[in-house]
C-alpha cells in the first residue's frame, strides 16, 4: 500500500524545508519539496496536516501545513528552534533543547495558537514531551532527569538517573505499565514502571555491552510490543532489543545504511532510516523474528533528521 512519508530537515546541505516522498513495499520514491519551512527539524502528522517546528524571519516556533503543502497557521514564540513536537486531542507541545523549555499550543481545526511556555532550566537539554494519563514527562538530557508535570504543566516530581546518563527519548509498552527510555550519553535502555516511575532495569544498546559512547538517538516499539529498535549516531548503528519482562535483551546490531541515523520509523514490515550526514533515507525489511533484514533502496533528502508517516 502506497503511503506518504514526511521528512523534517536541518537548514543545511542545501535543504529547502519539509520534504515528502511515497513508500510502497520497500520502494522509496524520489523526495519532493513539500513546504519551504526553514529548519523544520521535527514534525508530527495530525488529521488537519503536518505540525512542524521551524524558524521564521525573526523568531522560531511552529507551523501547521495542510496536506497540499500550504502553511495555514503559524506561531512564533521562542528564540531558537525546538527539537521536538507532539500533538494529540487539540494540544500541541514542543521541547526546546537549548532554552530548556516546554511550550504549549492549541490546535483547533486549522488554527495553531500559542498558549504558554514553562522554563525548566536554560540548557537543560529538554528533548521530548511524553503524555501519560494525567502526566506530562520531559526527558532533560543535561539534568539526568525526566521531569514530571500535570496536564496544567505544574511540577509533579522527577525520575532521577545516574550522572552522565542523558535521558533522551522514550516509548510506552503496549499495556501501559512500562516506559522504555533510551539515554543519549550512556547508550542504555531503561525500563521504568509507570505505577511509581521507578527504574526497574537497564541494558546497553551497543555491541559487547559498551556504554558511554554517546549519541543514541531514536527509539521505536514494534506493533506487537515485543521488540524495541534504537539508533546510535556516532556508531551508525541500529539495535534490536527483545522485551522479556523487565529484563530486555539486545539481540542484534546492524549498520544503518548511511551516516548519523538521527531518526527512523516503522512502516508495516519495513524500517525507514533518516541518515543526516549522508543526506539519505534508507529502507530495510523487518524479518518475521523481529530482526532487521535486507536493505531496500535509498533516496536523497538533504539534512534529514525526522520522519513521520501519514
Amino acid at each position: 500500500m502506497r503511503q506518504t512519508i514526511y521528512a523534517g530537515t536541518y537548514a543545511e546541505n542545501g535543504s529547502e524545508g519539509l520534504y515528502a516522498f511515497d513508500f510502497d513495499g520497500g520502494e522509496l520514491s524520489p523526495a519532493r519539496l513539500f513546504s519551504p519551512l526553514q529548519n523544520s527539524k521535527y514534525l508530527t502528522v495530525t488529521e488537519d496536516g503536518v505540525v512542524a517546528v521551524c524558524d521564521f524571519a525573526e523568531r522560531s516556533g511552529a507551523a501547521l501545513v495542510d496536506f497540499r503543502g500550504k502553511v495555514v497557521s503559524q506561531a512564533a514564540f521562542e528564540g531558537c528552534t525546538s527539537c521536538f513536537v507532539t500533538a494529540a486531542g487539540g494540544a500541541v507541545h514542543t521541547a526546546n533543547y537549548h532554552e530548556g523549555t516546554v511550550s504549549r499550543l492549541s490546535l483547533r481545526g486549522q488554527t495553531l495558537q500559542y498558549r504558554d511556555t514553562v522554563t525548566i532550566r536554560e540548557k537543560a537539554g529538554c528533548h521530548q514531551v511524553l503524555r501519560w494519563e494525567n502526566n506530562i514527562l520531559v526527558p532533560c538530557l543535561f539534568l539526568d532527569e525526566v521531569r514530571l508535570f500535570d496536564r496544567g504543566m505544574n511540577p509533579a516530581g522527577a525520575i532521577p538517573f545516574p550522572a552522565g546518563t542523558g535521558p533522551r527519548h522514550g516509548v510506552f509498552s503496549k499495556d501501559g505499565t512500562r516506559l522504555y527510555l533510551v539515554s543519549e550519553l550512556s547508550n542504555e535502555l531503561f525500563v521504568i514502571s509507570t505505577g511509581d516511575w521507578a527504574i526497574l532495569s537497564a541494558v546497553s544498546t551497543l555491541p559487547g555491552g559498551l556504554t558511554h559512547k554517546k549519541d543514541t538517538a531514536a527509539v521505536r516499539i514494534s506493533s506487537d510490543g515485543r521488540f524495541l529498535y534504537v539508533s546510535t549516531r556516532t556508531m551508525d548503528l541500529l539495535s534490536v532489543v527483545e522485551l522479556q519482562g523487565d529484563a530486555p535483551r539486545l539481540i542484534q546490531t546492524v549498520p544503518c545504511g548511511g551516516q548519523h541515523p538521527r531518526d527512523f520509523i516503522l512502516v508495516g514490515d519495513w524500517f525507514l532510516v533518516a541518515n543526516r550526514f549522508s543526506n539519505s533515507v534508507v529502507s530495510f525489511a523487518r524479518n518475521a523474528d523481529g530482526t532487521i533484514g535486507a536493505r531496500g533502496n535509498e533516496i536523497s533528502v538533504p539534512g534529514v533528521v525526522c520522519l513521520a508517516v501519514r
